[in-house]
């Protein structure tokens, strides 16, 4: 249940129990023939009790009326413990207390029989004392209580717009709200101190109770109207409340009150640094990255230190699932709760365990291993941010080139970093440097990967000259981080350093087949075709920087790989399919629930537009800007063909055409950038002969049995005429290939219309 909840709650409770005694007497003697005035100012001020809570969950209450409302309760304690009695001896019965209320103060808002013992409940946690009568000295303990609470109340109000009124709090900083949570905590603690609530057995059951009874209660008064809106976020709480506590938290004391205090006021603190702070999903600048790295350090630290962790050891699934069932459906992503089950179930077994077995007979949840794996892995991310973050960058530029990143690389004080801010464990301090030492050859690439100011990465036939900002190297740390958890997941040999592990077809299909219907539901995924992880291992030993044609997916592929699809692929189709989306879009929608676009607006202005989208290829830009109408048709027409799905649509333009052909196109600049030795925008027959090898798995699935050497003629001819070669084409490719014209980006983009059926190829 939220703050304001329990806040409101409780003072409901208080307001209900210190109006209720407002006669001479109830069931018992009168004391004196005294007739008390119900005009009275004591009494009159709790008129103003629900205006001024209202007030104070918006953080748009004065100190003055704070405590003009907690005096004015206090006095008509007092006053309604002075002249009223009740028919036991020194306290009055539930019933007793319920009627007098019902008979002189809510003529339409009744308490109920039921309402009424909720409200017991909440007494005898404050103040002890049983649930069936309500005694003259617990009233004394009520008082007494108010004056602690009028306290905290006045501490608590200067970040109320903060902690509550998300609605009309726009802004927020990450030290103002981490003051607002700490006064929080500090104010629950001290009222959580001068109760009776670990000795009572008030439970969360009985705390949707009275949020009920009060619900029924206020009958939907303007003023309280909001408190209804609770009630659908009551099953969320809830099971939020199982995975910190369980499901049947048996507190034994004071203290581990205590600890579930912290553990949701944890809880409640991230929440609101996500909503004020990191909803934008925007990190680029260094404040910003190391807020999200405090983030993701608290919300793991809060899971190891929950009490169900501590208790039992793990978080089990059936609480997990339970979490999923209840968050998704308020969410606004498209995604089934069974998809988001099998891919966290997934990423437990495969990727975080580290025996990986993948054996669900034994999946009993997320246990203390798999937050291991994770720190692991975040321990690796913050060491190389910490070198990312304290290089020393030109002033002039804010860039390094590839050799000064090596020089830095090799004189960064790793052991300091990892020894003195990361880990005491001597087995993970080895396990970081082994990551320290694939993080080197990564930058020490033939080709390094850089990203340019969009995160776009960027491909140049001057990548290794290019200078990289902290901004670019952020998002490949970002990228590696990606890849590396896709290795340990899904590779073979990955107990010590990746540059010994790879992953092998056989895995990669894997990995979609367990990821498959989650992104289908997010549409990542395209339902038209089949499994697309043989095909994407194929992309990656064709197409990468490193790719090298042969078994497996070594790190620099993967890495290669993920950095193209998410940082090349995906971001730039994004941009483009949005773009043009403002210009070519038809009423109908595709199966991505996206607008189609006109063919023939699209191929127009993707021309036009070509230098704004793919800006990250400027050797592209170029070359597509110097095509006529005609070389461009005929480009634009290849690379419709490679896209095409298989129920393409003529005019048609689909989300996944255009998401084909980007990737399609940085494709392209990587071989480009790969093999133009002399880099001058073509191809001559010597570098087209030195691409044929890691081409040459596929050119023997095609001609089986063919010496290499005909294969690599048959891959030239492949580039420069566009079509696989029979025996006689050949022979006379031999006569004519020194005078053929160097090859351009046509003629590659070409290629893939051959590869095409190959990689489309459901993979068994």
């Amino acid at each position: 249940m939220s703050f304001k909840a329990v806040t409101s709650l409780g003072l409901s409770a208080i307001l209900t129990l210190s109006t209720v005694g407002c006669s001479d007497y109830l069931k018992g003697e009168k004391h004196k023939p005294e007739v008390i005035e119900f005009s009275d100012a004591r009494f009159k001020c709790l008129q103003d009790l629900p205006t001024q809570m209202k007030a104070f969950s918006i953080g748009e209450i004065s100190q003055a009326d704070i405590e003009g409302g907690f005096d004015c309760m206090s006095e008509a304690l007092k006053y309604f413990n002075k002249k009223t009695f009740g028919s036991v001896e020194g306290g009055y019965t539930v019933e007793e207390i319920r009627r007098f209320f019902g008979k002189y103060f809510l003529k339409q808002n009744n308490v109920t029989a039921e309402f009424a013992k909720e409200l017991m409940k909440i007494k005898r946690a404050l103040v002890g004392g049983t649930v069936e009568q309500l005694k003259k000295d617990e009233i004394a303990g009520l008082i007494e209580f108010l004056s602690v609470v009028k306290k905290e109340a006045i501490l608590l109000t200067p970040h109320i717009k903060i902690l509550l009124n998300q609605t009309h709090q726009k802004k927020a900083e990450w030290e103002q709200i981490s003051m607002a949570t700490e006064q929080l905590r500090r104010s629950a603690k001290k009222i959580l101190e001068i109760t009776q609530i670990a000795k009572s057995d008030y439970s969360f059951e009985d705390a949707k109770n009275v949020l009920a009874g009060f619900a029924k209660f206020i009958k939907g008064e303007e003023t309280f109207a909001p408190y209804e809106q609770y009630g659908e976020w009551v099953p969320v709480v809830e099971a939020v409340k199982n995975i910190l506590l369980g499901r049947r938290a048996n507190f034994t004391g004071l203290s581990q009150w205590m600890d579930a205090l912290d553990s949701f006021v944890d809880v409640y603190e991230l929440l609101l640094k996500y909503h004020y702070n990191l909803s934008d999903f925007e990190f680029n600048d260094a404040q910003k990255l190391r807020q999200i790295s405090q983030f993701l350090n608290k919300a793991m630290k809060v899971i190891a230190e929950s009490h169900q962790m501590r208790i039992i050891g793990y978080i089990p699934v059936q609480d997990l699932d339970a979490l999923i069932d209840q968050v998704l459906p308020k969410t606004h992503l498209n995604i089934q709760p069974a998809s988001a089950k099998k891919m966290y179930r997934a990423v437990l077994l495969k990727m975080l365990d580290p025996q990986r077995k993948a054996d669900t007979r034994g999946f009993i949840g997320l246990e203390r291993k798999h937050l291991a794996t994770l720190q692991r892995e975040y321990n690796v991310w913050r060491l190389i941010q910490s070198f990312v973050d304290n290089v020393p960058y030109p002033e002039s530029t804010q860039a390094l080139s590839q050799e000064q990143l090596v020089s830095a690389y090799k004189s960064f004080d790793k052991n300091f970093v990892i020894e003195k801010g990361l880990t005491e464990d001597p087995f993970e301090q080895q396990a970081l440097k082994w990551a320290w030492e694939d993080y080197g050859l990564l930058l020490q690439s033939k080709i390094p990967v850089i990203y340019n100011s969009q995160g776009q990465m960027f491909i140049s036939l001057n990548t290794a000259k290019t200078g990289q900002t902290w901004k670019s190297l952020s998002k490949a740390n970002l990228m590696r981080g990606l890849s590396r958890i896709l290795m340990i997941g899904y590779g073979d040999n990955v107990d010590k350093t990746m540059s010994q592990a790879g992953i092998s077809k056989e895995g990669l299909s894997s990995w979609y087949d367990d990821f498959k219907e989650f992104f289908l539901d997010i549409g990542a995924f395209d339902p038209r075709t089949g499994n697309s992880g043989g095909r994407s291992f194929q992309e990656a030993n064709f197409f990468t920087f490193s790719g090298n044609g042969n078994e497996t997916m070594d790190q620099a592929e993967t890495y290669e790989f993920v950095s193209t699809l998410f940082a090349a692929g995906l971001a730039t189709s994004e941009a483009l399919q949005s773009g043009l989306t403002k210009v070519c879009a038809m009423e109908t929608k595709d199966l991505f629930g996206k607008a189609f676009l006109k063919q023939d607006c699209f191929q127009k202005e993707l021309k036009n537009r070509f230098d704004v989208y793919f800006s990250n290829v400027p050797g592209m830009a170029a070359y597509i800007k110097s095509l006529n109408d005609k070389q461009w048709a005929e480009f634009f027409n290849y690379l419709l063909a490679t896209s095409a799905t298989p129920d393409q649509k003529a005019g048609f333009i689909d989300t996944a055409n255009v998401r084909t052909m980007t990737t399609i196109l940085h494709y392209v600049e990587n071989l480009m950038t790969i093999y133009d030795a002399d880099q001058n925008q073509t191809f001559s027959l010597d570098e087209v002969y030195a691409a044929a090898p890691r081409f040459m798995s596929f050119l023997k699935t095609v001609k089986p049995g063919t010496p290499d050497t005909f294969l690599t003629e048959g891959f030239a001819y492949l580039v420069f005429k566009g079509a696989i070669p029979g025996p006689a084409d050949l022979v006379g490719f031999q006569f004519t290939k020194k005078s053929l014209p160097e090859a351009s980006r046509m003629n590659i983009l070409r290629i893939f219309g051959a590869l095409k059926d190959q990689l489309n190829k459901p993979q068994k």
